[in-house]
């Protein structure tokens, strides 16, 4: 009788046994489970695009990586700031310059049109009177995005828009955009004296914080 109960007591141990084993594999294998963080993550806009303090300082570090000066006549960068900053900023919006460009050659945008268009980018990196909303991660609701993040950036950042590329200022991490520049918010001057415009006209081609779409 004793030996009969030993071989019961040995069965109902293994069965608890095989039963907790099973209960763990259903745990651990569980796809809900094991994707909770990555799902979490895609709820607040996050994962794989996630922009971290150290992406925004390399960000930095490579941008001023030049000799400063301003935009190179010709390219992209340099007719962009021309086109959006070369011109009066007033509290009902920005009103494009349309008279004679001065170039050389006049008539044509030139360095010296550029160099108009570049006093008005500084101010406007400095102290910006219009900012658009981003931060917080990629394809976030509208609602959710905040026009400062606190960090202490400006940003330039392009995007496709019917009328072609167009710039703005971020003071929060343009997810998902062409971010080209980026400075201090308390020392503008500082990118401007070190600014590389190679590397800068090389991230109109780069989605900055979101999956790569060609838009030009």
């Amino acid at each position: 009788m004793a030996r009969s109960n030993k071989v019961l007591v040995t069965v109902i141990l293994a069965l608890v046994a095989l039963c907790a084993t099973r209960l763990l594999e259903a745990f651990v294998g569980a796809p809900s489970l094991r994707a909770g963080g990555s799902i979490a993550r895609q709820a607040r806009g996050g994962g794989e695009y996630d922009i971290s303090d150290a992406d925004i300082q390399n960000f930095y570090t490579q941008i001023t990586s030049g000799s400063g000066g301003d935009a190179p006549k010709g390219t992209v960068v340099s007719e962009l700031i021309v086109k959006f900053f070369h011109g009066e900023f007033t509290p009902q919006g920005f009103k494009r310059y349309s008279g004679l460009w001065k170039g050389p050659p006049p008539g044509n945008i030139g360095k010296k049109d550029i160099a108009i268009a570049m006093q008005g980018l500084k101010t406007q990196m400095a102290n910006p009177m219009f900012v658009t909303k981003g931060g917080v991660g990629y394809g976030v609701d509208e609602t959710k995005k905040v026009v400062n993040d606190g960090k202490g950036w400006v940003w330039l950042a392009a995007e496709m828009s019917p009328g072609g590329l167009a710039v703005e200022l971020f003071q929060s991490v343009p997810y998902g955009k062409r971010a080209i520049l980026l400075a201090k918010q308390s020392n503008v001057d500082e990118l401007f004296s070190k600014v590389n415009w190679d590397v800068a006209v090389a991230n109109i081609d780069k989605t900055f914080g979101g999956p790569q779409v060609k838009q030009r």
